[in-house]
């Protein structure tokens, strides 16, 4: 899996030793590359390399804000914006489960399986994980890399250790010493960042 880029250049920074408040920038929905306009268990399993411990893990997935019974009937189409999430509480987290045995009380909401030809080609989604999926994946993704907006970066980077270090375009400085490189860039331009979480 890589990150999708647009026209606009791409900077990047790598966290070797980041702290684990990181993990929740996959909360704030990041840029992913992956085959779109193909089911989303191919998805999950081919581009995401998600393990069947995994995937049985991941019990909630909401397409484009809708929650999603049939995984492998539910196209991903470019740009779409897929959140996974583990072990919601209460009767909402259970009524939003795939497959739930209350998705009745969602009828109106709820993702339909579709009915268009399956024409798999590369495009982007934008991720995010919630709950248990947040410790589970935040990991795997954040080492191989996501792609964010000037802003999003910068709102974890004011909140990390004074002493964090990153390497930015092969430079290493201070995180915050990033800033005055992101203010003021085209909303557009990606960010591709990496990051090495403790014990990972």
């Amino acid at each position: 899996m890589t990150v999708s880029t647009t026209t606009t250049p791409a900077l990047s920074v790598h966290l070797a030793k980041a702290g684990s408040g990181w993990g929740l920038v996959m909360q704030s929905g990041v840029r992913v590359a992956c085959t779109v306009q193909t089911p989303l268990r191919d998805v999950l399993s081919k581009d995401f390399a998600l393990t069947a411990d995994q995937q049985k893990a991941i019990d909630v997935h909401m397409l484009d804000g809708k929650p999603v019974d049939d995984i492998a009937a539910t196209l991903v189409p470019d740009g779409a914006r897929l959140a996974l999430a583990a072990g919601l509480p209460g009767v909402a987290g259970l009524a939003m489960k795939t497959g739930s045995p209350l998705r009745g009380m969602r009828p109106g909401i709820t993702h339909l399986a579709d009915e268009g030809p399956v024409n798999p080609h590369q495009g982007y989604i934008s991720l995010a994980l919630f709950s248990l999926a947040l410790p589970l994946l935040a990991p795997s993704f954040l080492a191989r890399g996501v792609g964010l907006s000037p802003k999003q970066f910068l709102r974890y980077a004011r909140v990390c250790g004074a002493g964090d270090t990153c390497l930015f375009q092969g430079q290493e400085m201070l995180v915050q010493e990033v800033e005055p490189h992101l203010r003021g860039l085209p909303e557009d331009t990606i960010v591709l960042l990496t990051v090495c979480l403790p014990g990972v």
